[in-house]
């Protein structure tokens, strides 16, 4: 069964979704009228999770880094190759998959989350720029690419992406979900609406039927 973009004004439909997936909505974000009052919860933590990279001082990490063995820089270099990957890639799908939730609240969290994924990838930059020169730099966004064990790795999770893009149904989304939920760790806060989401739509989907 196919799923459906959410329409960017219906203003017939009421502002408090009828369903999380598949539902009526006038896509107006009302955080006073919201069928599920736990997404406001979530989306104040967001808020107060949020910093910028430029605030954090380097000064210690500067002098720091020339004490690290060239094996340990070598592996911190990857470690933020392979990040840089898997946050550009969240980014997209997060809001790509956030188009498809009929609750304004659920699509508005998504939104914080996609905006603090761009937020990690600066701070990669910003640590980078303080310890290495620009060349180093931008090599160092292309090693994960072009390790080919390390996109193996991945590989699963960007096909379930890559799935759900090419056929929005509830299987491939809810894959695409749970494959965003392994991306991101069970313990992180994405898990949250992303599992309700999740259960949303194997109700839509069996509603359907």
């Amino acid at each position: 069964m196919t799923i459906q973009k959410i329409k960017l004004l219906s203003p017939k439909h009421p502002n408090r979704a009828t369903a999380i997936i598949g539902g009526e909505t006038s896509s107006i974000v009302n955080w006073n009228d919201i069928a599920y009052p736990q997404f406001y919860t979530i989306y104040k933590q967001l808020l107060s999770n949020f910093w910028i990279p430029d605030e954090i001082s380097m000064s210690k990490d500067m002098q720091q880094w020339p004490q690290l063995t060239e094996r340990e820089q070598d592996a911190f270099k990857r470690i933020i190759g392979l990040l840089s990957i898997l946050d550009s890639v969240q980014t997209r799908y997060i809001l790509e998959s956030s188009m498809f939730s009929s609750d304004s609240s659920v699509h508005a969290v998504l939104a914080v989350i996609a905006q603090q994924e761009v937020v990690h990838n600066q701070s990669y930059s910003y640590v980078l720029s303080s310890l290495v020169p620009l060349n180093e730099q931008n090599r160092i966004f292309d090693i994960a690419k072009d390790d080919e064990m390390v996109m193996k790795r991945n590989q699963f999770i960007l096909d379930l992406y890559e799935d759900f893009r090419a056929d929005q149904t509830a299987e491939t989304f809810a894959k695409s979900l749970v494959a965003s939920i392994i991306l991101e760790a069970s313990t992180s806060i994405l898990v949250s609406p992303i599992s309700i989401t999740w259960h949303a739509i194997r109700r839509w989907s069996a509603h359907r039927r």
